[in-house]
């Protein structure tokens, strides 16, 4: 790359190179305008041939624009970006202080370690909640101020050179991380949020010991370590580590995504945890969601039973046998299982003996008539129905609507014409009070948790009957629209509900309104929150509760609230290509589309054509949904 001091890129004026990496080159400057230093990063584009940069500078502008709006305490922010000759670059505030990587080289005590990782735990857990993956977590990237606080940097660098709807950029080997600090999906092109969390267990576990746990030559030989080698035990090299700070280190830098912790969020509870002296949060203590495919609808992880049973004991042994444990395991029948495997597998089958008997009482009780979901029987044209349940469907006429906005991301472009035959769609989102009537019937799993965000007691109290569910993944939505024999709505049947025939932004006009939504206010604790609105609730609301909110077919809450699971799975690139007549999305994919916005997100989520999209297994105390059904039984 080309050696920029002393020239300028537009109004900052380049004064000293701070640091050179594989993917770009920082720079400390001075913004003549503001009169201030500032740090640039320009993107190193050498590696890239001419058919990849027009796409590459596209994902750069996009991605930069989402960065700037990533405003959290501990994150560093991008104040600026633009391009000189194919040469992409970010601006963002100088920090003196120097980095996280500058004070390793021997063990750091326990306690400094957990209070300096801490907000960079939380920084994540924020930016995850914006469905936005760091993928390059290690030391250089936390910058220390002068106050002492960490600031975590090049949040997203690794992805905007990285297009992965491409195989010809990706082939070069650009932007996939650092191998030392990568977790071991992450070679296979999987990164997920329980990356980030792995590379900050490393971060953590070299700060402790003042090693990094798998070190070698080449990054295949980090691979194979990685996948041959039990991870090495930290108090062996620090003898003072308590035993709780050991386990803490196991669960998060576990081989498979799913034996870590759940999110971030849980993380940076077990760290608090360990300061405090308090037990482990209890959801550490539980088996946590897949990460990988959609798991088939009998594995039910989340019913108390002797596989729970089994879990809670195991975390109860020794971290000498933990540690024995997370060797590799030798493969038996076919599964990768050990021997010390067997009387989980046979709990386990057992357990499964037991559900199906259960099972089959249940058919044969609801060939009885018992436990029914409810009978169907609308009238096409009637504008709205209630179910027996007490659910109520608001009807959608036939017809052509326009879908998707040229004012907002690229992923809603372009605007295109879409026909719908009719349908029913639930006029308020599922409540705690409907989904826990399915539980109850044992047509679904209890939510995986049972708080919100600021309550303990949620869902199954009946002060929140009529409040939206929370905590369900795309596949406990669709389990319960199955039962009540619904389905989830498409794409483009929660959009026409949502925004009718005259292509509004909102649900009820043109122009935000922050009283038609429950919305982020100012009793809301995240920083984007719109202080001049205050509508009472710091968290979900009742469905229902913005009368002056109603969508153009009478639905309510399209905008705020939960974002709303649909069926439909995502692609970038869907509408260039989609059907004119009833879409029914890709056919496959990584993520599922999520609709509508919630309580705790930017105003441009809760557009009618906004999308969101996280994998099918995601679920979190911002995502509901709704059901919806053609006019046919």
């Amino acid at each position: 790359m080309t050696n920029l001091i002393g020239q300028s890129l537009g109004r900052y004026h380049i004064l000293e190179q701070l640091g050179e990496g594989g993917m770009a080159t920082v720079y400390k400057a001075y913004d003549t305008r503001l009169e201030t230093d500032v740090a640039v990063k320009v993107i190193r584009t050498e590696n890239l041939t001419m058919a990849t940069m027009e796409r590459a500078l596209k994902r750069f502008e996009r991605e930069a624009k989402a960065l700037a709006r990533l405003t959290h305490p501990n994150i560093v922010k991008v104040t600026d970006f633009g391009e000189r000759e194919d040469k992409p670059y970010l601006v963002m505030i100088y920090l003196p202080g120097g980095t996280l990587k500058q004070r390793l080289g021997k063990p750091i005590p326990w306690q400094e370690a957990a209070h300096l990782l801490l907000p960079i735990a939380r920084a994540l857990d924020f930016a995850h909640r914006q469905n936005m993956i760091h993928r390059d977590v290690k030391p250089s990237n936390i910058l220390i101020t002068a106050d002492g606080e960490p600031m975590l940097t090049d949040f997203g660098i690794a992805k905007i050179l990285d297009l992965e709807e491409t195989a010809d950029l990706t082939g070069t080997g650009m932007g996939i991380g650092t191998p030392e600090y990568m977790a071991p999906e992450q070679w296979t092109g999987k990164t997920s949020v329980f990356s980030d969390q792995y590379a900050l267990g490393v971060v953590l576990y070299e700060m402790l010991t003042g090693r990094k746990p798998y070190s070698a030559d080449t990054p295949a030989a980090i691979l194979l370590k990685q996948a041959t080698e039990p991870l090495p035990r930290p108090s062996q090299f620090t003898r003072d580590l308590p035993e709780k700070m050991e386990k803490l280190l196991l669960k998060v830098l576990a081989r498979n995504p799913e034996d870590r912790y759940g999110s971030m969020a849980e993380f940076a509870k077990a760290l608090e945890s360990a300061l405090s002296g308090q037990q482990p949060p209890a959801s550490e203590q539980t088996p946590k969601r897949k990460v990988s495919a959609p798991r088939p609808k009998m594995e039910d992880k989340s019913r108390p039973g002797p596989v729970e049973a089994v879990k809670v004991h195991d975390t109860q042994a020794t971290v000498d046998q933990q540690w024995k444990d997370s060797a590799p395991k030798k493969e038996l029948a076919g599964l990768k299982l050990s021997r010390t495997d067997l009387p989980i597998v046979l709990l386990f089958v057992g357990g499964v003996i037991l559900i199906g008997i259960i099972y089959l009482i249940g058919a044969l009780v609801s060939n009885s008539n018992l436990n029914m979901p409810p009978t169907f029987t609308p009238t096409p044209g009637i504008g709205s129905f209630t179910e027996s349940d007490g659910v109520t469907m608001m009807f959608v006429p036939a017809g052509e609507f326009s879908m998707g906005s040229d004012s907002g991301s690229d992923v809603e472009k372009p605007i295109h014409s879409v026909t719908l035959d009719a349908y029913f769609i639930d006029k308020y989102e599922v409540t705690n009070a409907a989904y826990k009537r399915c539980v109850d019937a044992g047509g679904c799993e209890p939510p995986k948790q049972s708080s919100s965000y600021t309550r303990t007691a949620y869902y199954s109290n009946p002060e929140f009957d009529e409040y939206p569910i929370i905590y369900v993944d795309w596949n406990m939505a669709n389990a319960y629209c199955e039962w009540r024999g619904a389905r989830l709505p498409t794409e483009a049947e929660w959009e026409k509900a949502a925004r009718g025939l005259d292509e509004r932004t909102y649900p009820w006009g043109n122009t935000f309104d922050g009283t038609k939504l429950n919305f982020c206010d100012k009793n809301c604790s995240f920083d984007w929150a719109d202080k001049n609105v205050d509508d009472g609730y710091a968290d979900t609301a009742p469905v229902g509760s913005y009368q002056d909110g109603v969508s153009p077919y009478g639905l309510f809450d399209m905008a705020g609230n939960v974002w709303e699971w649909v069926a439909d799975w995502y692609d970038s690139d869907y509408y260039i290509n989609s059907p004119a007549s009833n879409p029914l999305g890709p056919s496959s994919g990584q993520s599922r589309v999520l609709r509508g916005g919630s309580w705790g997100f930017y105003v441009n989520d809760v557009r009618s054509a906004g999308r969101g999209w996280v994998t099918p297994d995601y679920f979190e105390f911002y995502i509901g949904f709704r059901c919806a059904r053609g006019t046919s039984p």
